[in-house]
């Protein structure tokens, strides 16, 4: 079986596009409808970084066409699952802030963010990259799932921690998981589910699931734990930055291994 590079590749930048869009978006509701100054004026990131909105907005104006084309063509190209997971992703991305009862303020915002992140797309890119040379078959994405999990954990681990910097402030109307559980059973959560993507690494090497040169990144845990002692000990907004950047960590040195463990697979089979 052959992978189309190209085809995954675009799909990958319509995605990366797609993201940023519904980042605004996502952003400019929680900006316009937030109740707490302190959630207002201190996370969301149109107000920190001072974005100039009607600039902004021209500009996605401007990008949305760009994703658009590329969904065109890989529609055309490889058929109509590309258009449902297109639509299903920019549905679930865009009633995450917006519709009577937004994702965000329910008890099931959290998991399904981390799994749209983390799963969702990482199909649709073997998707991609398969169907002109091979079959995605059920397999293939159980695979691609259990490969996908250490990130999972970690994501869905880092929005606990930003929705738990807001309980004190939070919308009245919100029933996160975070406010069902309190305060003391999220950081358990929050240890658990990072104790979880540390040990799915080795165990999926063991299992010969994923390459082994992906068991370099255990020699990373100790100073990802030391990011999160302050947040653990006082999980305030100042302490949280250093648990989104633990967690860009793992997720990029993790798929920048399995790449590598990819590459040296195939110079390996060309050897032999």
């Amino acid at each position: 079986m052959t992978f189309d590079f190209v085809s995954g590749l675009l799909g990958l930048l319509a995605v990366v596009i797609f993201h940023i869009i519904i980042n605004f978006h996502n952003n400019s509701n929680i900006y316009r409808t937030g109740s707490s100054k302190n959630f207002r004026k201190k996370i969301n990131q149109l107000n920190i970084n001072r974005e100039n909105l009607s600039y902004t907005k021209r500009m996605v104006y401007i990008l949305i066409i760009i994703p658009l084309a590329i969904t065109a063509y890989l529609v055309y190209s490889t058929g109509w699952f590309v258009l449902v997971v297109a639509i299903l992703g920019l549905l679930l991305g865009f009633l995450y802030t917006s519709g009577p009862k937004p994702f965000y303020k329910t008890v099931i915002g959290e998991g399904i963010m981390a799994v749209i992140t983390t799963v969702v797309i990482p199909v649709a890119f073997i998707y991609l990259g398969i169907e002109n040379s091979g079959k995605l078959d059920s397999s293939t994405i159980i695979d691609v799932i259990v490969i996908c999990l250490p990130n999972t954990f970690a994501i869905f681990s880092s929005i606990l921690a930003a929705n738990l910097t807001e309980l004190e402030e939070r919308d009245p109307e919100a029933d996160t998981l975070v406010e069902r559980i309190g305060q003391h059973n999220t950081l358990n959560l929050f240890r658990a589910s990072w104790a979880l993507a540390f040990l799915l690494v080795p165990i999926l090497t063991i299992m010969q699931v994923i390459p082994y040169v992906v068991d370099i990144l255990i020699l990373f845990y100790p100073s990802l734990w030391d990011n999160f002692r302050p947040f653990l000990k006082k999980p305030t907004v100042n302490n949280l930055q250093s648990v989104l950047q633990a967690t860009n960590r793992l997720s990029v040195t993790y798929v920048g291994l399995l790449a590598l463990g990819a590459i040296i697979t195939v110079i390996i089979s060309l050897i032999k």
